[in-house]
């Protein structure tokens, strides 16, 4: 569930001027977020069925497997000689914290909120990554980006007060509490995965380098994941779950769309337009959820929570610029 940054190095600047390169950049990017927001969905649907863990193995299987398949076809190539040893310790360290233990809670806290709000929390790591950055290696920060945290921070506080009123008996608190909790933790499993992979990406120096980062963060998510199906003795529970087929075909196909699809149309719009307004586009992802709720499940959606959800999009939009 988690985007890569793409280096200016691994992109090609001559679209970039190009009034069409700027459309395509940007339609992409949109294609990221409805990616993003399909995937979601799956995974949401799925987790009715079979268990937290399951999503979580066998999306980021899918994931390891199309991106093995997407080096093949780009960069001709699946080997990860090379790489420094340093640029493996931060990266597998970085699949650790984002894929399974990041996207662990943040597929758990659908189990307690609305997913929609789940997913707000989530890309809200943005936040925290901006924060840690400036604590830690000392990057400054600008107007802009304290004003787009300010707008996150205050969207979010709409979204939990909705949800809160909405939410008046104390069993229904408490699963907010406990579905908030587990995106809180999803969410800073995304924020320092993303500052452990930006350390290791920084090690790399070839070709295609986002890219192999990408993978080793999988392998090491997806080795780390077969170990703790062994020795946290849940062998039975994912047999159990692959025996429902339609939740398994939705997890393979949220992992096909948000990892392969979405990883192919990130590159290429990082190859048109720059990463700032790549991230600011596909960060939308969110609102497309809310849509997709409204217009395809006809959920009812209070007007404060769609006001909050469109202060933090603006918000991380500003935090991407």
């Amino acid at each position: 569930m988690e985007e890569d940054r793409v280096p200016e190095r691994d992109r090609e600047p001559y679209f970039k001027e190009t009034m069409s390169g700027n459309l395509i950049g940007e339609l992409c990017a949109v294609g990221v977020a409805a990616c993003n927001a399909a995937a979601c969905s799956c995974f949401n649907q799925a987790e009715k069925k079979i268990s937290t863990f399951t999503v979580n193995l066998l999306k980021t299987m899918v994931a390891l497997a199309g991106v093995t398949v997407l080096r093949a076809v780009l960069y001709g190539s699946v080997g990860l000689s090379g790489i420094p040893l340093e640029a493996w310790v931060y990266l597998s360290l970085s699949g650790l914290t984002g894929f399974v233990f990041g996207d662990f809670f943040y597929f758990a806290s659908f189990l307690y909120l609305p997913y929609r709000i789940s997913m707000m929390i989530y890309n809200c790591s943005t936040i925290v990554t901006a924060l840690a950055a400036w604590g830690l290696y000392g990057q400054r920060l600008s107007l802009l980006s304290w004003g787009g945290i300010f707008l996150v921070v205050v969207g979010l506080g709409v979204i939990l007060l909705a949800r809160q009123q909405e939410t008046g008996d104390v069993c229904g608190k408490r699963d907010m509490l406990k579905g908030l909790l587990l995106a809180v933790l999803g969410m800073l499993g995304q924020a320092f995965g993303v500052l452990l992979s930006n350390r290791g990406l920084l090690l790399i120096d070839l070709e295609g380098g986002s890219m192999a980062a990408s993978h080793i963060r999988l392998i090491a998510g997806t080795l780390a994941l077969f170990i703790l199906t062994f020795v946290g003795k849940k062998t039975v529970e994912v047999r159990t779950d692959m025996k429902a087929r339609k939740q398994i075909l939705l997890v393979t196909a949220g992992g096909l769309i948000g990892c392969g699809v979405g990883t192919t149309l990130t590159l290429q719009s990082l190859y048109y337009i720059p990463a700032g307004i790549s991230s600011a586009i596909s960060s939308v992802s969110p609102v497309m959820v809310l849509l997709v709720t409204v217009l395809i499940f006809r959920e009812k959606v209070k007007w404060t929570e769609a006001v909050g959800a469109f202060l933090c999009i603006f918000g991380i939009i500003a935090l991407s610029i």
